[in-house]
């Protein structure tokens, strides 16, 4: 009888552990699942938020007298409709006039929906807002709908898409903004939105600026490219020197229709120019 009562114990003790097992499993299942969330809702609501300005110095020995010093702002890839609305834009305007910018370029992908009269009229005071001593400039992306001219334009934008235009500035001495070639006797500033597109470019530019990656929007290695469009492959993120010409790829500030970012805030570039 002593061995049957031994036999009973054991195996209540075994089903105890077993028990046991099972939530702790589940239990671990269920924090996983819970963290997994908690990073989605950050991806989605927090880091697609605020605003991180990336501070470069261009030194070139060409550059104008004039123009030494000269602070050049460029944002890019707006997709105004999925995480950025009027809101947004109006800090995102506020945090660029902070900076008090001489040049402001915008390198596309403006709006990614179709808007009513009141907010593209929202956008365009907003966009008009944005302040800067010498000009402000923006080319078109691959999103962009016909929407584009009309807000740009009537936001004090030049629109230079496919097109160039002279820039002065308390001299005689022009700098060339363009969106196709260079003007050799002058410094040059190329706008693009597809970074990958430099390489078909054959003259050397003093300064390149660039959109469209958003940096892949989930900056973890290897992943982050699984997310890169085509056109943004190869050149992506920060600087690169192309045959002599400095490239710099802006991270964005909005989202595609996968509204997610990761280690990967939104942000604005400061470039001074400078001759040493």
């Amino acid at each position: 009888m002593d061995i049957k009562i031994d036999n009973i114990e054991d195996e209540k003790e075994t089903q105890v552990q077993k028990i046991f097992k099972w939530k702790k499993f589940f239990s671990i299942i269920l924090s996983i699942i819970f963290c997994l969330f908690l990073i989605i809702i950050y991806c989605r609501f927090k880091a697609t938020t605020g605003l991180k300005v990336y501070e470069y110095k261009v030194t070139d020995s060409s550059l104008p007298d004039s123009f030494h010093g000269v602070k050049v702002v460029q944002f890019s890839d707006l997709y105004y409709g999925n995480t950025v609305d009027i809101r947004y834009l109006k800090e995102i305007v506020s945090s660029i006039n902070k900076l008090k910018p001489d040049i402001v370029v915008f390198t596309g992908d403006l709006i990614s929906i179709n808007v009513d009269d009141e907010t593209k009229n929202q956008i365009i005071e907003s966009l008009g807002s944005i302040n800067s001593s010498i000009g402000k400039y923006a080319i078109k992306g691959d999103s962009d709908n016909d929407l584009f001219d009309g807000i740009i334009n009537s936001s004090g934008f030049i629109n230079l898409t496919n097109t160039s235009v002279n820039a002065f500035y308390k001299g005689d001495i022009p700098i060339n903004i363009s969106n196709q070639d260079i003007q050799s006797d002058l410094f040059n500033i190329l706008l693009i939105h597809e970074p990958d597109s430099i390489d078909s470019f054959e003259n050397k530019f003093n300064l390149v600026l660039s959109g469209h990656s958003l940096n892949g929007q989930i900056n973890i290695p290897i992943i982050k490219k699984l997310f890169l469009k085509n056109g943004s492959k190869k050149y992506y993120n920060g600087y690169y020197n192309i045959n002599g010409s400095p490239l710099y790829v802006s991270n964005g500030i909005g989202t595609t229709n996968f509204k997610y970012r990761l280690f990967n805030k939104p942000s604005v570039s400061l470039y001074r120019l400078t001759k040493y």
